[in-house]
């Protein structure tokens, strides 16, 4: 008994130990674990911490780019401010001009007109004359039939009678009185073709003039087309870059568009169906345009006479009932609701126009719903409105 307690006091002290080192070696694997997590969460942390010092040193370079953009974009925006200077100087000069040359076309029509009335009144003299001279012709020939009839009644009464000598002295003398008006008249024959010579070689010089007139009043006529042209130009400079500013405020919709020199908006951005209130998503995007067209119009030249035409069209689907009278009358109310609004963001009333064409200008004549919604559209466009005198 006493060997078998000692026996098993001994089988139990050799269980323990080796459960003890089992112990201690799975600790140890653990410790050993919990190491190699730890060193990989290091070397992910070094590879986050490396990838993020190359990521900002590339930032601070795109910094140090976008530094040297803006020092361009400053010295471009301080060129294009010495420019519009230039540009208004250049402008200041063309109206200068402008105005002499109308005061010069002035004078010259004047001119024109009072030489055109001296032309006239020596039209009416050379008739005149010419009626004179005629008249004098005739006479002349009238008095010479009259010498030819005397003389032969003058040989006739030699050879009948020589009583009838008294009466052909008579003749004699009267003819030598007629010859004497004949030469009288001869002379002032030749002073009249002399008078009509004159008048000829003052109706030509005349002539020269009005030619002369005429080109310089064309030469005129060109520097004011040329002067046109360039406000022309001007102005569609400022729509190119109001079109500009657009495209960037509105990039990436799928629903404005550029037709021509027009920005389409299709109806559905800015009203409800059969409606012409502008919905809050609409306002939000008109909001943008008129910010970018107020910049635009302090730009443009106050001699520059501009308006923003806004057109409204709509489908050819008729109003069957409403507070519209039909597609006409609501293309109208929409573009005034797009007016209205632009007005109210502060874009003066006398630079806005507000147009209703209902169905009557498709873009597409197609009988399908893609043609209507093309058709339903409002169309922006800068133009230059011509003054009536």
């Amino acid at each position: 008994m006493a060997l078998a307690r000692i026996g098993n006091a001994r089988r139990v002290e050799n269980f323990t130990w080796p459960g003890f080192v089992d112990a201690l070696a799975t600790l140890l694997m653990v410790i050993i674990f919990v190491l190699m997590v730890f060193v990989l969460i290091q070397v992910n942390l070094a590879y986050r911490v490396s990838g993020q010092d190359a990521t900002l040193g590339e930032m601070r370079q795109q910094l140090a780019s976008l530094g040297e953009l803006l020092n361009i974009e400053r010295r471009a925006s301080a060129d294009l401010a010495a420019n519009l200077a230039q540009i208004t100087n250049q402008l200041n000069a063309s109206n200068a001009n402008k105005d002499e040359l109308q005061a010069q076309l002035a004078n010259v029509q004047a001119a024109i007109v009072a030489r055109n009335s001296q032309i006239a009144a020596l039209t009416a003299t050379q008739a005149d004359t010419e009626a004179a001279l005629a008249a004098a012709r005739n006479s002349l020939e009238e008095r010479l039939g009259a010498l030819q009839l005397a003389e032969g009644q003058l040989a006739m009464a030699q050879a009948q009678n020589q009583s009838a000598a008294n009466r052909i002295d008579a003749l004699r003398a009267e003819t030598t009185a007629s010859k004497a008006e004949i030469a009288q008249m001869t002379g002032a024959l030749a002073a009249l073709r002399l008078r009509i010579e004159e008048l000829t070689s003052l109706l030509a010089e005349k002539d020269r003039q009005a030619t002369q007139d005429k080109v310089a009043i064309a030469s005129l006529g060109r520097s004011l087309n040329n002067a046109l042209a360039s406000r022309v130009q001007e102005l569609q400079r400022f729509r190119s870059e109001f079109f500009g500013r657009l495209r960037d405020v509105l990039k990436g919709r799928d629903d404005v568009q550029i037709v021509g020199d027009r920005f389409v908006f299709q109806s559905e951005v800015l009203f409800a169906q059969g409606q012409a209130e502008i919905a809050v998503e609409g306002q939000d995007q008109l909001a943008k345009l008129a910010v970018a067209l107020a910049d635009i119009a302090t730009k443009i030249p106050e001699d520059i006479n501009w308006v923003l035409q806004v057109d409204g069209h709509t489908d050819d689907v008729p109003i069957r009932a409403g507070r519209y009278a039909d597609n006409w009358d609501l293309s109208t109310e929409r573009a005034l609701s797009v007016v209205r609004f632009l007005n109210q963001q502060g874009l003066p009333a006398n630079r806005l126009a507000a147009a209703g064409y209902g169905e009557f200008q498709p873009l597409d004549a197609a009988d399908n719903d893609d043609a209507r919604r093309k058709n339903r559209r409002i169309e922006l466009k800068i133009t230059q409105r011509v003054a009536v005198k």
